[in-house]
């Protein structure tokens, strides 16, 4: 390793001209950390860093090797080796040391504020001179950091780190006088040689400086400046993806973008870039994330770039529907809430220069999901492109496979040019590999079990307790030493033992009532997680289900003694309000001890989480010194950033309910999964284990390997682009083509096509369908007569939905909402006949009992699959929508009173169960979490249909309707569970550091001393009536 190391490090060194300079620098940087680790491994202490009169340590070597070749994530890993000898390191070479670590990390500003370390003048002489080489060369690294983090370089170019770092050179090499038979030097080899490797990094270092990037047309350079100055504070360098893209025009207006980067490949720097250009033009931006999650995840990082501009990740507090919905300049937020927002005011989105759609593979429908999401996610796209037809796109997802297609289509949307970015090129490396066991134990394992079967003839289900003790087999690692598993050549991977104290296999019946083995998936992966967390490794467990999620966390405690944890402030803040809304402590799914503290050792992430638990356990991961696994399923995959350095899939397969047995996960699942371990500027290299659904065995001594190694390697043979992205809407246009219309996603697609106000009131129906990505692939591959038979049959559909004589401004409101026109009418009747009347509980009542009038519909406004998660399989079972409704609607209306006095969720899942013992509130969590966003919508209606009515009206002359306050804030009462418009008043006026229960208890106590308001008052007042109702209980309260 040294010799290669050496070789190829002189090349890089003194042949700065070479065009393969950076693969060669890539090669002894490696070798050189391959060394260190090796050293590092016979060491009981880390090895020290040091810069002598004659040599640099490997790993500082490592490091600037690795910029030299444009590998920063790799530099910042091996600078984490780089340790300054505290006791015998003299201060200017421990200063120095600690800039190199900086400068890879792309701590500029830290070296900026580095002062010059004290010079010892006692030293002797040659001490003295090799005391100030390193002292020019730490002047020049800040000389460096100072030049990357400038627009411009300063005209005097004697002050540059070029021009230390020369100097260094000149003053490192002394011939020696009279001395005969030729020249003979003196040299400073150690710092000659680090004066050679700086001057190689800053040659091309400042062609990656972000900084430096130019400003894109139609934003002004004083304003570019701000916003990168402040981007190259955190991320100085633009990767080698981001300079191709910037070098092809990303950057300008009218060019859009589908990135297929695979993960941890820099999407999000260049998307803030897009971003930043965006805003500098006065645009607005709307970023479409997949979960709610990612959209705190985003919004927060927006948020800290973007300081100068209003940030907001979702519009949670928009109360009324007599307002005007007003946008701020960053809107993240998922495509349904986006659909929904778009339905109530398009026009809010016409100033919209830039769409951003991460984890867009959303977009792709799948043939298990019972979910609207895929169809609402292409809506969502196809309205924004036509409100805002000016607005450029950007696509992002690892997962694409068709990018180039995608672009093109993007393309033909907007009428202007869409690059394909689709560099498969990543700054992070992982090795992957599978659990596997030896052949001989298995086959004895399998004739326990037959011979436990003939003892136990009549057991049914798995094998005794007895029985599954004995059945164990140390788990071995199969590893591909390439990053895809493209060869089926044996000495392409390597074999590795795991641990030691593996778990007994479990055991399952075959159709003949013959014991299978079973790997026991999840304690396994446990276990695993155990021995990689007490190596100091932060691990991602990827489970299959919730239920597995917060089991796995809350048990691994007996795996592993693990230290206790204290929360930070902002850990205990989000703990009390989770504490609140839940009712208790106990029925957080973090467990505190006594003391405050955390002795769990893991945590759990999933979809029933809430936002302040999830930002609690994020954060407890994300701590050096906080928590080591967290079990998590599949939305944590959806491109949220966490700093894994294992990822453990815990089964390959899930039960499928259709085909009622257990599936394969797609390969974008997976792939996805994975993609979760190593992150650049985190840890540059990841490892993935996937802990097999079945048991697969490998003869060691004839290489052969059981047969569902071959379904995973057909995974892994893949790269990240693997999912070669559909719409949506083909096969609905399809379906509605042959006549399937009777309810289901068919009916949905056609209730949300758009209506015209012009003389062809299909005009807008046709045109979305038009665009879509499934009529370009028809105009594409010359299938005309598919996309006009398909529009038609659609525009017909929507021409049943309604009496055509009497169409109008209800017809609009339809279009973008779903709802039809027939149940528009319905809640119309409702209103003009003074149904809707009273408190905003007895409202919605009215409204549910409505509905409850055709149960059925039921389905039509809540989404199946939010009902089907709180029900659960008895609701699965029931046998029409008629009584599904009916179950549905009996217990919505007896819960949702519960919810709007801003009960705790404790309460409310005691009120719907009638037991005591409700474990963490499945049932209201998922009511809180999911259907209460759908009551919000049903509860909404009534103002939608008075603000369009009312419209009409106003441009035909006619008088209009006052909009009571009741109605114009019902969706946001009942979305906050409050029980008036006051106590949403006073729910806004606390903000989201208050729970809701605690805003309702104050609420409550300030309530005699709110003055009396008018049924039409504007919700502003009202705001202002409800803070003097306030401000005089609390000058009473001090005043006693």
């Amino acid at each position: 390793m040294r010799r290669l190391s050496a070789t190829h490090e002189a090349l890089v060194a003194l042949l700065p001209d070479r065009e393969n300079r950076a693969a060669a620098a890539f090669i002894s940087g490696t070798a050189h950390q391959v060394y260190a680790q090796g050293v590092a491994l016979r060491r009981a202490l880390p090895q020290q860093s040091y810069i002598d009169r004659s040599s640099v340590s490997p790993e500082v070597c490592a490091t600037l090797l690795f910029m030299i070749a444009d590998s920063f994530a790799d530099a910042a890993e091996a600078s984490k080796s780089i340790l300054p000898d505290v006791e015998k390191g003299t201060d200017i070479e421990k200063a120095l040391l600690l800039s190199i670590r900086r400068l890879a990390k792309g701590e500029l500003n830290d070296i900026l504020d580095m002062e010059d370390p004290a010079f010892d003048e006692s030293a002797p002489l040659d001490d003295q001179a090799q005391q100030a080489l390193l002292l020019h060369l730490f002047i020049g690294v800040r000389k460096l950091a100072r030049q990357l983090l400038s627009r411009t370089d300063d005209e005097d170019l004697t002050g540059t780190s070029q021009a230390s770092f020369v100097k260094v050179k000149a003053f490192s090499v002394d011939e020696i006088a009279d001395v005969e038979d030729g020249a003979v030097y003196s040299l400073f080899s150690g710092p000659l040689h680090l004066a050679n490797l700086l001057l190689a990094v800053e040659r091309d270092l400042m062609a990656t400086a972000i900084a430096r990037t130019p400003t894109p047309g139609g934003v002004g350079e004083a304003a570019w400046w701000k916003i990168v100055k402040r981007m190259a504070a955190k991320r100085p360098y633009l990767w080698r993806n981001h300079r191709d893209a910037i070098d092809k025009g990303y950057l300008e207006q009218g060019v859009s973008a589908a990135i297929s980067f695979p993960t941890g490949g820099g999407k999000s720097t260049l998307a803030e870039l897009k971003i930043a250009a965006a805003l500098l033009r006065g645009k607005q931006v709307v970023f479409l994330a997949p979960t709610n999650a990612l959209v705190d995840q985003t919004a927060t990082a927006l948020q800290k770039t973007f300081q100068d501009y209003d940030v907001v990740g979702d519009l949670e507090d928009e109360v009324t529907f007599a307002d005007v919905v007003v946008l701020p300049a960053v809107i993240v937020t998922t495509p349904e809430r986006c659909l929904l927002l778009h339905s109530v005011q398009p026009e809010a989105f016409e100033d919209l220069g830039l769409i951003v759609f991460d984890e867009c593979h959303l977009l792709h429908p799948r043939d298990d999901d019972r979910s609207r999401r895929a169809v609402d996610a292409m809506l969502t796209l196809l309205n924004l492109t036509a409100t805002a037809p000016g607005a450029d796109v950007l696509l992002l997802s690892a997962m694409m496979k068709n990018a180039g297609e995608i672009a093109s289509w993007i393309q033909k949307l907007t009428g202007r040019g869409c690059l394909t970015l689709d560099l498969t090129w990543k700054p992070t490396r992982q090795v992957r590999g599978t659990v596997i066991y030896p052949a001989n134990r298995i086959a004895e394992l399998k004739e326990i079990l037959v011979q436990a079967r003939e003892d136990y003839p009549a057991k049914k289900n798995g094998a005794p307790a007895k029985i599954l003790q004995q059945l164990t087999a140390p788990p071995v690692g199969l590893f591909s030493l390439h990053q895809t598993w493209a060869s089926t050549d044996t000495e392409d991977y390597t074999l590795l033992g795991l641990i030691n104290n593996a778990p007994h296999f479990s055991t399952a019946s075959d159709r003949f009532r013959q014991w299978r083995l079973t790997p026991n998936g999840n304690k396994l992966s446990a276990t695993i997680a155990a021995a990689s967390s007490a190596g100091g490794m932060k691990t991602l467990v990827f489970v299959q289900t919730t239920v597995l999620a917060n089991a796995s966390s809350r048990d691994f405690h007996e795996l592993i003694e693990t230290p206790s944890v204290t929360l930070t402030k902002s850990e205990q803040k989000w703990r009390d309000l989770a504490v609140e809304e839940m009712g208790g402590s106990e029925y957080c799914y973090l467990r505190l001890d006594e003391d405050g503290t955390f002795k769990g050792g893991a945590a759990s992430h999933h979809g029933l989480l809430l936002r302040e638990e999830r930002h609690l356990h994020e954060s407890l991961f994300k701590r050096p010194d906080g928590i080591g696994v967290l079990f998590a399923t599949s939305t944590l995959a959806q491109g949220m950033n966490l700093p894994a350095e294992i990822v453990i899939i815990a089964g390959d397969s899930r039960f499928d309910p259709k085909a009622k047995r257990m599936e394969v996960l797609e390969a974008h699942e997976v792939l996805n999964a994975a993609g979760r371990a190593g992150r650049a500027g985190e840890r540059s290299q990841g490892l993935v284990l996937v802990v097999p659904s079945r048991v697969i065995e490998f003869d060691d001594e004839t290489g052969e390997i059981g047969d569902h190694w071959s379904t995973l390697r057909n995974i892994f043979e893949q790269s990240d682009q693997c999912l070669k992205i559909d719409d949506p809407l083909t096969e609905l246009l399809d379906r509605i083509h042959l006549g399937a219309l009777e309810g289901g996603m068919p009916s949905y697609l056609v209730s949300k096509l758009p209506l015209s106000s012009a003389e062809d009131e299909f005009d807008g129906a046709r045109k979305m369908l038009s665009r879509s990505f499934a009529a370009y692939r028809a105009r594409r591959d010359g299938e005309e007569d598919w996309i006009e038979s398909r529009i038609e049959a659609a525009v017909e559909a929507k021409a049943l939905m309604g009496d055509a004589s009497e169409r109008g401004w209800i017809d609009l409101v339809s279009g973008s909402t779903g709802v039809s026109v027939q149940d528009l009418r319905g809640i119309q009747y409702l209103i003009d006949n003074d149904f809707l009347k009273g408190t905003a509980l007895e409202i919605i009542k009215v409204l549910l009992q409505w509905i409850a009038d055709v149960p059925e519909r039921l389905l039509d406004f809540v989404r199946p699959e939010n009902l089907e998660g709180l029900f659960g399989e008895a609701y699965k079972k029931l046998p029409s929508d008629d009584e599904r409704g009916k179950l549905g609607l009996a217990a919505l209306l007896k819960i949702l009173p519960v919810w709007m006095s801003a009960r705790p969720l404790c309460e409310i899942e005691r009120h719907y169960t009638g037991v005591q013992d409700v474990g963490n509130c499945k049932f209201a969590r998922q009511f809180a979490l999911r259907v209460v966003q759908d009551l919000a919508f049903i509860a909404g209606l009534p103002a939608r249909i008075l603000v369009a009515r009312n419209a009409a009206d106003e441009l035909a002359g006619k008088p209009t309707t006052p909009l009571p306050t009741v109605l114009s804030t019902l969706a946001a009462i009942v979305r906050e569970g409050c029980d008036s418009p006051d106590a949403l008043a006073s729910r806004v006026d606390h903000g989201r550091d208050v729970s809701r229960v605690r805003s309702m208890a104050l609420y409550n106590g300030y309530k005699p001393y709110i003055e009396d308001g008018g049924t039409f008052e504007d919700f502003n007042d009202m705001r202002e009536r409800v803070r003097r109702g306030k401000e005089l209980y609390t000058f009473l309260e001090e005043s006693d």
